[in-house]
């Protein structure tokens, strides 16, 4: 792995890494959505811990253990991914807002850009009762020298609200597809829903032969055991656990 990071007084936090695109980070239809949600957010984790000096298991003033819970995410595809190529992602954060974080990333192969991935993050933590549904917002210290975002990346989060209140001005339509999280693979080591998950749960429900864009916004999370039902409202697939609206997937 090669990383390069620049200082901070100059430029956002970054890094670059190169990495040959094998089996794991493609699919039949270029470079594997799954694999670059999982990798860009390890790398946004990664970046929040060099701004602070911290390892990844970050923690409140009281000790709390605090999560980075994306709250939003865009991903582009674009260029055909081939087999053994050599690509290099490149990944800047800036801080969006008091407590909350934006990343941008992007992978490059021989022939220019095969994909991008925007995302937003926030700090939670589990109260005393553990449950993922009553998560609580919680703050990192070491964030205020983060440099603000560029006006592309600020439309981003305006739009990914936006989304999320027209969401949650729906009415729940009846469902299309029902699917209940698999504790081993679809829950990360906190316990939380990981959130790449939202994305294929989409795929479940409404398959498709890749995706040139996806945006998701992300609204709660599960409890193990509960099932997630899919409402279909034009382009937007709307996320429910009950009557809760956990998330919401649009994809073109």
């Amino acid at each position: 792995m090669n990383v390069v990071r620049l200082d901070r007084a100059s430029s956002a936090p970054t890094c670059s890494e190169q990495i040959i695109l094998g089996m794991a980070q493609l699919s039949p239809f270029g470079v594997s959505e799954q694999w670059l949600l999982r990798h860009c957010g390890d790398r946004h984790w990664s970046l929040i811990a060099d701004a602070i000096g911290s390892s990844m298991a970050f923690r409140d003033d009281d000790g709390h253990p605090v999560y980075a819970a994306f709250c939003a995410t865009s991903v582009r595809f674009q260029g055909i991914a081939v087999l053994g190529e050599t690509a290099l992602t490149t990944s800047a954060i800036f801080q969006v807002a008091p407590q909350r974080v934006g990343s941008t990333h992007t992978v490059i192969g021989a022939n220019g850009v095969l994909a991008t991935v925007q995302m937003i993050t926030c700090f939670l933590r589990h109260d005393e009762r553990g449950s993922n549904r009553s998560l609580l917002r919680s703050n990192l210290r070491g964030l205020e020298d983060l440099p603000k975002p560029p006006q592309t990346f600020l439309a981003f989060s305006e739009a990914s609200r936006k989304f999320a209140r027209d969401a949650r001005a729906e009415l729940k339509a009846a469902p299309i597809f029902d699917y209940t999280p698999n504790p081993t693979l679809d829950f990360n080591a906190v316990g939380l829903l990981y959130f790449p998950t939202f994305s294929q749960i989409a795929e479940l429900a409404a398959p498709t032969q890749g995706v040139e864009r996806r945006d998701v916004v992300y609204l709660g999370n599960v409890d193990l055991g509960e099932s997630v039902s899919v409402s279909k409202s034009g382009r937007r697939l709307l996320l429910h656990v009950g009557p809760r609206l956990i998330g919401v997937v649009e994809s073109h």
